[in-house]
């Protein structure tokens, strides 16, 4: 099936609160700096919830506030890759993109069809940036959503991904006690030139 997606709005989200200035500095290990300059990419679709009284509008507040709120941990990604060698951690935020898509939710999800499917993704996966994170969220005609997020491989892993989802997933719930993530890597795997302290 062919899919036409239409981009309704734009947007930078940005911290909810300010990145303390020691922690503006995100150091990429050497595995962060070998890796290739692509994006991770995750598409989640979710049903229109038949329970909910939440319109679109109201979706989209509540993704734009919990993604807000959830970049307060995992701030590296609304910073920008700096030569190749740290994150600049100065919440300049994430792009975060609002789409319509012309059909139905159940149509997409019963032809899988990659290309199409790419449709949904905030960027193309070798569109290489200094950007560690891009957001997309598709509304269907059903009431569906489909949230995107692509990741840079050289802020984060795969792991790095799911925890940032699960954590952004938990805070739009309402959760409160969304575990921080840990900036390690750099201590484990430091980059050319930096030595153990």
């Amino acid at each position: 099936m062919k899919v036409e997606i239409e981009v309704i709005h734009r947007d930078i989200i940005k911290p909810s609160s300010p990145t303390p200035p020691h922690l503006q500095h995100y150091q990429l290990s050497f595995l962060d700096q070998i890796n290739p300059p692509v994006f991770m990419p995750i598409i989640l679709f979710y049903p229109n919830d038949a329970d909910s009284c939440l319109d679109n509008v109201q979706k989209s507040a509540n993704l734009k506030n919990s993604l807000s709120e959830c970049l307060t941990k995992f701030y590296p990604l609304a910073g920008r890759v700096v030569n190749n060698n740290f994150v600049d951690c100065s919440d300049v935020g994430v792009p975060y993109v609002e789409a319509r898509a012309h059909c139905q939710l159940s149509e997409v999800v019963a032809d899988l069809v990659p290309k199409e499917l790419n449709k949904f993704l905030p960027c193309e996966l070798d569109d290489v940036r200094d950007l560690p994170a891009l957001v997309l969220v598709t509304f269907f005609e059903c009431g569906g959503v489909a949230v995107a997020v692509n990741i840079s491989h050289k802020v984060a892993d795969a792991m790095s991904l799911f925890t940032f989802v699960n954590g952004w997933a938990a805070t739009a719930r309402g959760e409160t006690d969304v575990p921080p993530p840990e900036f390690k890597a750099a201590e484990f795997f430091p980059a050319h030139g930096h030595h153990w302290v």
